[in-house]
């Protein structure tokens, strides 16, 4: 566990140093809302529908640039032959890489999250306790399986293009699931199918977690 640890305090070492990544994401993700919020006039209810979407667009554009970059810095300094010779278990490599890219994901919607509830008028709810319940899960389920992908195309010379082919199929059944309970959650009223969900969603990031560690070690080796 501590070579994990040690793991992620290098990424977000590297990650707060030149702090390019979080802060090109960041102005993304406000041009997203200020287009959507002043160019097309909707209805408010038409712009509680979409805003669940529009806020899970810039947090997937956010973790698949943290996904690109996680194993590209051991691929060109050479590190990843040298990961898989050291003598410990490879799914401690994997849950270090996962846990940053995680907290890389979440850092940046911490700091997205207001300036969409104050672009959108989000009502500030009971209910809005559930949403960072929402926004762990939903980004555990999203970099838990991109994690390994992004070490599996990382050899290849189109890597982004590869990660996103390899990621999308799997990944869409979270997505719109997270984004119909943030619907929820938004709009102020839990539906009945928002615990189903939530434990669906759970489950799977278990699920995720578990082959992703349990096959890490073969993903080394190539």
């Amino acid at each position: 566990m501590k070579l994990a640890l040690a793991i992620l305090k290098k990424d977000m070492e590297i990650e707060f140093r030149s702090k390019e990544s979080i802060i090109s994401m960041w102005i993304f993700s406000l041009l997203i809302f200020v287009i959507f919020n002043f160019t097309f006039e909707t209805s408010r209810l038409l712009m509680l529908q979409i805003a669940p979407g529009l806020l899970w667009v810039s947090f997937i554009f956010s973790g698949m640039l943290g996904l690109n970059r996680a194993f590209l810095l051991e691929k060109e300094n050479g590190n990843l032959k040298s990961m898989a010779l050291m003598p410990v278990d490879s799914g401690v490599i994997y849950v270090g890489k996962f846990l940053s890219t995680t907290l890389f994901m979440l850092i940046f919607e911490i700091l997205i999250l207001p300036f969409f509830i104050v672009f959108y008028d989000i009502p500030l709810s009971a209910v809005m306790m559930y949403l960072p319940l929402i926004l762990l899960v939903g980004s555990i389920g999203f970099t838990s399986l991109g994690t390994i992908l992004s070490a599996i195309s990382v050899h290849t010379r189109d890597n982004q293009i590869l990660l996103s082919l390899l990621l999308w199929p799997l990944i869409t059944p979270i997505i719109i699931w997270v984004v119909k309970i943030t619907g929820d959650v938004i709009e102020g009223e839990l539906s009945s199918s928002f615990f189903p969900i939530l434990i669906r969603i759970t489950l799977f990031d278990i699920i995720f977690l578990t082959i992703s560690y349990l096959l890490f070690e073969f993903v080394l080796q190539d």
